[in-house]
């Protein structure tokens, strides 16, 4: 048990005694920036879920239950029930969504 103590002991005191820089800190910057960036730009044209629950389909219509609930009997979008559980395919909202668009006038 002592060696263990010792051992986090040294290594806390190695860690307390390192200085960072001023280039460590634009170093880890420009890592954080590129890593965002690479992120973000994934993120735009692909999504990383193809099947949303109800929570995460009313957030992102924001909408009620009763409304999505309505949505769903009245066919204006597909789901798919396991369990109790209700799935909605994200291209199905994403139709939907092109469905009810209205032209823009001039």
């Amino acid at each position: 048990m002592e060696k263990r103590g010792k051992q986090s002991e040294e290594s806390s005191a190695l860690f307390t005694h390192q200085l960072v820089t001023l280039a460590d800190l634009e170093k880890f910057k420009e890592q954080m920036l590129s890593e965002m960036r690479r992120l973000l730009a994934g993120g735009g044209t692909q999504h990383s879920k193809q099947w949303l629950k109800s929570r995460e389909v009313r957030k992102l219509l924001d909408v009620s239950p009763g409304k999505l609930h309505v949505m769903r009997t009245s066919r204006q979008l597909a789901f798919m029930r396991i369990g109790g559980v209700i799935y909605y395919d994200r291209a199905d909202i994403e139709k939907m969504f092109e469905k009810f668009k209205t032209a823009a006038t001039k």
